[in-house]
């Protein structure tokens, strides 16, 4: 219980922050915005009303979803910026904080103890291996999953809400992501258009709502913030330079449409960042790995392990010699009873893919497998997320 008990007291000093349904959180947005589409079967709660009344879309709803804008990157631009101007409210993201994990939750309306994607890095117990989820591959040797005989369907077990949209539905994705499974996934079948930079979108995007005759549900994502922000760290000139774009196309897209359709942004996480001692690697040859079923998964601040029966104690005094109290170690059981993955139980898909005990980063320290030669992708990045810190948890809501 002695790392239970360090996770309550940091969230009760709020060093860390957990989801929690009696805040506004992503999940109650999806929500929101499925039930005005007229997406079938989605709960409401106050939260969702609550949110449903601050976005108040009318007939033509554009939703930004700008990766990687958390509020401590929001709170770069100046204050008289146009994004700080239309902040209407802080949201929690879901656990882990990483993009995987919160899209899949925008899709579903679900939170992830449901909808079974926990991860960048997922394990996938059909094929006994991790597999980068949002690629369709694995991770080890990125082989598409399809040639494992997986389905998108087994990948991705809750089905998207966009699929039951009333609304005249269309996404709109940078053209290298615009096409492959994860994408289609999202999308429910609906429409998906690609871009080929946020001005473009932008102008699809007006163009769209000033044609429109029925209600419409537009849906824009853009990568550059967290691209910046991984390569670079917070608030360097590039990451300010994105910010910067971002505010003004936004503030683009609000005079376009006009008053014929609102605009909302809300983002999937923000970004802690990680100096080069608090960068930490697991090799193919670590003891660690003796310990365990399968090779780690999860992410950068959150590693799931399936750990053999015996082997719990030794897993723990594993992690404490080596990183001492940086890492909390705790039993799945454990985590479902904090309530991480969200205030519901954990499916069985869920379930299976987490494993046995759970690593979860009480800092900027990340942590990451790395199976084959050379540094690995946390390894070389500035900027991690993932993790539970307020950097990392709290997203904005802005409403044009």
């Amino acid at each position: 219980m002695g790392d239970v008990n360090d996770l309550l007291a940091a969230f009760e000093r709020g060093a860390l922050l957990r989801p929690s349904r009696e805040a506004l959180n992503l999940v109650d947005l999806a929500r929101s915005v499925a039930l005005w589409a007229g997406g079938e079967g989605v709960p409401s709660t106050p939260g969702v009303e609550k949110l449903a009344a601050l976005v108040d879309p009318g007939r033509h709803l554009v939703l930004v979803l700008a990766d990687g804008l958390g509020m401590n990157v929001l709170g770069l631009l100046p204050e008289g910026a146009f994004l700080p101007r239309h902040l209407v409210a802080s949201l929690r993201t879901v656990f882990p904080s990483t993009t995987a994990v919160a899209l899949t939750s925008l899709a579903t309306a679900q939170w992830p103890a449901q909808h079974g994607v926990v991860g960048w890095w997922t394990h996938l117990p059909e094929i006994g291996a991790a597999a980068a989820i949002l690629q369709f591959a694995t991770r080890s040797d990125h082989r598409p999953l399809g040639e494992l005989g997986i389905s998108p369907q087994q990948a991705f077990p809750a089905p998207s809400a966009l699929a039951t949209l009333k609304h005249d539905a269309l996404s709109l994705f940078p053209e290298r992501i615009a096409q492959g499974p994860y994408t289609d996934y999202f999308c429910g079948g609906r429409a998906v258009m690609g871009y080929h930079s946020l001005a473009e979108a932008v102008d699809i995007a007006v163009e769209r709502v000033r044609k429109a005759e029925a209600p419409t549900f537009t849906y824009l994502y853009t990568p550059r913030i967290d691209d910046a922000a991984h390569t670079y760290g917070v608030a360097r000139p590039e990451l300010r330079a994105a910010l910067a774009d971002l505010d003004r196309e936004v503030e683009r897209l609000a005079e376009g449409l006009a008053g014929k359709g609102r605009v909302a942004l809300t983002a999937d996480h923000g970004f802690l960042d990680a100096g080069e001692g608090r960068r930490h690697e697991i090799k193919a040859y670590d003891p660690l790995l003796a310990l365990l079923h399968h090779p780690p998964s999860g992410d950068a601040r959150v590693l799931y392990l399936h750990a053999r029966s015996e082997a719990h104690a030794q897993i723990r005094g594993y992690f404490l010699h080596r990183f001492g109290p940086r890492f909390a170690v705790l039993t799945t059981e454990e985590a479902e009873a904090l309530r991480l993955f969200g205030p519901e139980r954990l499916s069985e898909a869920t379930r299976g893919r987490m494993g046995d005990l759970v690593a979860i980063s009480l800092g900027a320290d990340a942590l990451e497998y790395r199976a084959a030669s050379g540094n690995g992708r946390v390894m070389l990045e500035a900027s991690q997320h993932s993790g539970l810190s307020p950097q990392e948890m709290l997203i904005p809501l802005v409403v044009v």
